[in-house]
């Protein structure tokens, strides 16, 4: 019996540690593409259960360290589609995301303009938001393969799915750096690309280069270079 009890009490124990949650707290610095002048800062706090991402909270300054914008993640079983909502109290603008009753509802407002509505079946996988990032490392073996993927992005502000194609561009000095484009070719030059880059052993993104979500004061998307810094 009282081995019984100790088997029971050491499956109990071993659930507890698998289960226990751990953050991840990093961050990641905008600097203009023409300049390198600091933009903004953004402040990552991660959490995760057995691995998994279970919510984010995204903090944004500007280089006089006033915090303008927040965003906040909810994960689900898919990390790839996470509820998510963004607020900029500089320009009055916010966007949200989230599932409910088998539907994605997407909203957006800025000062002079506002919708709401729900998105349809994407034609690809679908992504939201920062579960892009766990969209690239469920795809990591096609991208070392050298394959192309495709996948659907929900935009607020469109209240639509965007398609894109996620390139392989070049394996060096254990990086792997991928390139966004929009998946129809005919269109592709309405956006220029964004280009990533991963470190190959963690699967974490060292550079973002590109239109980020962070808007400017005529509510244009800011295009910068995000250098991301982890913890040792």
């Amino acid at each position: 019996m009282i081995k019984y009890f100790t088997t029971v009490l050491l499956i109990l124990v071993s659930s507890t540690l698998i289960a226990e949650e751990s953050v991840l707290s990093y961050r990641g610095d905008a600097f203009s593409m023409e300049g390198g002048e600091l933009l903004y800062t953004e402040y990552h706090r991660l959490t995760l259960k057995d691995g998994k991402p279970l919510t984010r909270e995204t903090r944004y300054q500007t280089s006089d360290t006033e915090e303008f914008a927040k965003k906040q993640n909810q994960y689900s079983d898919n990390t790839a589609t996470p509820d998510f909502n963004l607020t900029d109290t500089r320009y009055g603008y916010s966007e949200e995301v989230t599932y409910d009753d088998g539907k994605w509802r997407v909203s957006y407002s800025e000062p002079e303009e506002s919708d709401k509505g729900t998105l349809g079946k994407p034609d690809y996988t679908p992504v939201i938001d920062a579960g892009f990032d766990e969209f690239v490392r469920s795809v990591w073996p096609k991208l070392l393969d050298e394959e192309t993927v495709r996948f659907s992005f929900a935009v607020p502000s469109r209240l639509e799915w965007v398609n894109f194609r996620l390139i392989p561009l070049e394996r060096e000095d254990g990086k792997l750096t991928v390139e966004m484009r929009l998946s129809s070719r005919l269109l592709s030059w309405l956006l220029d690309p964004v280009k990533l880059t991963y470190d190959e052993e963690t699967q974490r993104l060292l550079t973002y280069r590109g239109l980020t979500n962070i808007r400017n004061k005529d509510g244009e998307g800011i295009k910068a270079e995000i250098r991301y810094t982890y913890p040792d």
